[in-house]
């Protein structure tokens, strides 16, 4: 199996996905992703996300669910 070499990490704080640049797996996104500064307003653990390509929806990396954010909901309501 190879590894993915394109994938972008992020993390989703509410229906907003900070992106971790200088994550490049995994194990990166997660450690970026459990900072103080990425919690939600109420403390609750941050949500690993990731996508291959830019112009492919977000998906939370534990399951591959989609997550739908503020511009994929206008994207789909505008078709």
């Amino acid at each position: 199996m190879s590894a993915r070499k394109n994938v972008e990490w992020g993390v989703l704080i509410g229906e907003t996905v900070r992106p971790l640049p200088k994550a490049e797996n995994v194990t990166q996104a997660l450690l970026m992703a459990d900072k103080p500064s990425n919690r939600g307003k109420r403390g609750n653990k941050p949500v690993v996300v990731y996508r291959d390509d830019e112009h492919d929806m977000w998906k939370r990396h534990r399951d591959k669910t989609p997550v739908p954010t503020q511009l994929a909901l206008f994207d789909q309501e505008a078709s």
